[in-house]
């Protein structure tokens, strides 16, 4: 079984020498990893260049593509039995391929999603801010989920399921490629949504028969300023820097011939996810689930709250509201009254700092990172079926982690 590891890209190369240093560090010879490159202005072609490891793929489209269209491009020129999508600010976990490995050889499944760590980007705006790595001891270890595609996607028409990462993600996830195949048979192509990890963690549901969950990262998800998620759909005050960035996509994005799900004004994530749901239900599945417009509608409102106050486009929303239900009747939404104090003015709560476990150096340096990640989680972990042995290798796991812990940092001393 060969494994795809797919990473679009667009103008940051500063991240991804280190994101392709992750991929390709497990020796597995059935791996390839596809760099899509959208027509990057910085050194992207040459940061790819310098590596020399055959299992490394580099296309370019020739000309600027939505990122939807830039996933479709990529998809296109990969050529494994499963296929995973990550960013190129992502990275992947040492014994992360030889895990998911595992999984695949044993039960075969159409999707596996697992819990995924997240680094931050060192960055200046708005606040300069040191790369940050969080994680929990019992992300690295725990139990195996079996899942049942088919009520997972009923959870999220009844709004019990409201974060798309509780899909089926070939973003930060693995997905069998006859899955790839039977969406793309319906749709024409497989990424259908502007949002394209938004779009596939519901289509997915769709056409997917098994699905694992597991408490172990195969993949690290990358966070910082210059990402699409960041300048579109952050409830923060955007940098000049994001703002940018959410024109160009936002300019792509309205010239591709597949119309973006909603008013691109919209930043609330759950709003796609309301979206897709409808989209699919009407092209793929002609209607046949029952979605709870009413409860998804408080969703949204809720998150549109969040966001400053110019970005909250009370009537936009309304008129998504009525395209989505006809039945809806307008109320006429709008701030809560009295409201004076603005998200983008309100001072930030003050939050305990935590002590890193890394060396001040490593804050700044990807490649070490990854290299401490190495030393404390050891060999890839074989998930348990049984719930209560996997518990207690989950805390044997905790255990060990910290002995490996304060031993790098005594050997440091």
């Amino acid at each position: 079984m060969k494994i795809s590891i797919v990473v679009p890209t667009r103008n940051r190369a500063e991240f991804l020498k280190y994101c392709l240093e992750t991929c390709l560090a497990p020796s597995d010879p059935e791996i390839e990893v596809v760099v899509s490159d959208n027509n990057s202005m910085d050194d992207t072609r040459s940061v790819v260049a310098a590596f020399t490891d055959p299992r490394l793929v580099y296309v370019h489209p020739g000309r600027d593509l939505s990122m939807r269209q830039n996933f479709e491009f990529a998809l296109s020129h990969a050529t494994g039995d499963y296929v995973i999508f990550i960013g190129d600010d992502d990275g992947v976990v040492p014994n992360g391929i030889a895990t998911l490995r595992y999984l695949i050889d044993k039960f075969h499944p159409d999707i596996i999603t697992w819990r995924h760590i997240t680094y931050i980007w060192p960055h200046q705006e708005p606040v300069p801010t040191d790369g940050i790595l969080k994680f929990r001891y019992r992300d690295f270890c725990g139990p195996l989920f079996k899942l049942n595609p088919k009520q997972i996607f009923q959870d999220f028409c009844d709004a019990r399921l409201i974060n798309y990462r509780d899909g089926a993600n070939i973003y930060h996830g693995c997905v069998a490629r006859p899955v790839i195949d039977r969406i793309k048979a319906k749709g024409g192509e497989y990424f259908q949504g502007q949002i394209p990890d938004v779009n596939t963690a519901l289509s997915n549901l769709i056409e997917a028969d098994s699905m694992l969950w597991v408490r172990n990262p195969v993949t690290i998800a990358g966070a910082g300023e210059k990402s699409n998620g960041s300048a579109m759909n952050a409830p923060t005050k955007s940098t000049e820097k994001q703002a940018k960035i959410a024109e160009n996509f936002t300019e792509l994005a309205e010239a591709d011939k597949i119309a973006p799900e909603i008013d691109l004004r919209i930043r609330s994530i759950p709003a796609y996810v309301y979206a897709n749901l409808m989209r699919l239900n009407t092209d793929h599945l002609d209607g046949a689930y029952k979605i709870d417009h009413a409860r998804w509608r408080e969703v949204i409102i809720d998150d549109m709250r969040k966001f400053p106050k110019q970005n909250r486009c009370w009537d936009v929303l309304e008129d998504f509201f009525v395209a989505m239900d006809p039945g809806y009747q307008r109320t006429g939404l709008s701030d809560p009254p009295g409201q004076t104090e603005d998200e983008e003015t309100a001072a930030p709560s003050a939050a305990k700092k935590r002590k890193s476990l890394l060396r001040q150096e490593d804050l700044v340096n990807v490649a070490t990172v990854v290299g401490w990640l190495q030393a404390v989680t050891g060999k890839p972990y074989f998930p348990s079926e049984n719930k209560g042995l996997a518990f207690l290798m989950q805390l044997l796991k905790s255990i060990e982690m910290r002995s490996n812990v304060k031993s790098i940092e005594s050997s440091r001393n």
